[in-house]
């Protein structure tokens, strides 16, 4: 037992040493996303030049629709209409900018006076990230007042009433962080692995491993567990950098964060070993890879949501192991997701990985 930990423990090391003498794998395995984050995370804090507004309308009356009406044709808004809950879910989301209610009272007519009735329109921003929702919030004044012009010349009668909420304070770096995430434990897992036992395979280096006392088992352990520390130090460089320059939120545990990564880690190297076992050669091993990682690069909501997707994608993808992983990661930053409370995406990720090492197995050739 001692003798097969030091020989584990010697061929991690010896792995290791290799992996990071090998620069091109470390530069797309830690640099290339370090300049992903960059990118992201300054362009995340250049600022923007449209609103997303979600509104509310309880009311049925004219005046409320000629309202939505024309905060629709202000093309620096997106306007999206949504129940009064998931207003406020998208506000704390940092998906929102201004959150509008429009009351059931607004725009009805008074039975005595035959006039519209004094009514106030409701808005709430992020009162940590105010710019936003309070430069919507002047344009929506300017329409109201515009509109309670036209319906009449008397005081005003419709006005707003506009507070700062309290919300987790998030924005584009909290949504892109965990996507980059889990795409770089991706490529780490598929890529990384394939490559490097398809090279040592048509070299004879595994042919020769397994002529040598050293168990074949131990070095493919070593391998493994050699990529599952970078994986560790990929999310651990990452996320320090997000939240020192970027103001990246971690409302979760840092711990739940790690065992996630360390899952989907294990999930992808799976992959890795199903492909490297079944190609002959590294040109067998680049499109084979390419057809697992693209579909999930594109389609997994890694830097764009997926809610606009049609609901037949969106069902689809909802399968995807890159889904899990990333839904799962922006679950326990953005929300503070327990880990029992991300079950489904736990069991996701160990169903593919339990299938994926499974169909490495059966596959795999030592030469």
């Amino acid at each position: 037992m001692n003798r097969t930990l030091t020989s584990l423990w010697s061929l991690t090391i010896a792995s290791t040493k290799m992996y990071f003498r090998n620069k091109s794998a470390v530069f797309f395995t830690l640099f290339l996303p370090l300049a992903f984050i960059g990118v992201f995370g300054l362009l995340s804090q250049s600022g923007t030049s449209s609103f997303t507004l979600d509104v509310t309308n309880h009311s049925s009356t004219t005046l409320a629709k000629n309202v939505v009406s024309a905060l629709g044709k202000v093309s620096a808004f997106k306007v999206n209409e949504v129940s009064e809950a998931d207003g406020a879910t998208q506000l704390g989301k940092g998906k929102a900018d201004l959150q509008v209610i429009i009351p059931a009272d607004f725009g009805q007519v008074d039975p005595a006076t035959h006039r519209v009735k004094a009514t106030k329109i409701i808005t709430h921003y992020n009162a940590g990230k105010p710019q936003n929702g309070q430069a919507a919030n002047l344009v929506l004044g300017q329409i109201v007042a515009g509109i309670n012009d036209q319906v009449t010349q008397a005081p005003q009668i419709i006005s707003l009433d506009s507070n700062g909420v309290k919300t987790n304070n998030l924005g584009t770096i909290d949504f892109l962080l965990p996507g980059i995430l889990a795409m770089s434990i991706m490529q780490l897992g598929i890529f990384s692995v394939a490559f490097a036992f398809v090279s040592m395979k048509t070299t004879g280096m595994l042919r020769r491993i397994q002529a040598t006392p050293t168990h074949p088992l131990n070095f493919v352990v070593a391998q493994g567990v050699t990529r599952l520390l970078i994986g560790l130090l990929q999310v651990v460089l990452l996320t320090v950098l997000g939240v020192w320059f970027f103001g990246f939120h971690m409302l979760g545990n840092w711990l739940t964060f790690l065992l996630m990564a360390i899952l989907g880690t294990l999930v992808f190297l799976g992959f890795g070993f199903t492909v490297a076992g079944w190609a002959k050669d590294e040109n067998q091993a680049a499109p084979i890879a390419n057809i697992f990682s693209f579909p999930m690069l594109f389609l997994s909501g890694i830097f764009f949501p997926r809610d606009a997707f049609p609901d037949w994608l969106k069902r689809i993808t909802d399968f995807f192991p890159l889904t899990y992983l990333a839904d799962a990661f922006r679950s326990i930053a953005n929300e503070g997701a327990h880990i029992t409370q991300l079950g489904g995406d736990i069991l996701g990720l160990v169903v593919w990985g339990l299938i994926m090492f499974a169909v490495a197995v059966k596959v795999f050739k030592w030469e």
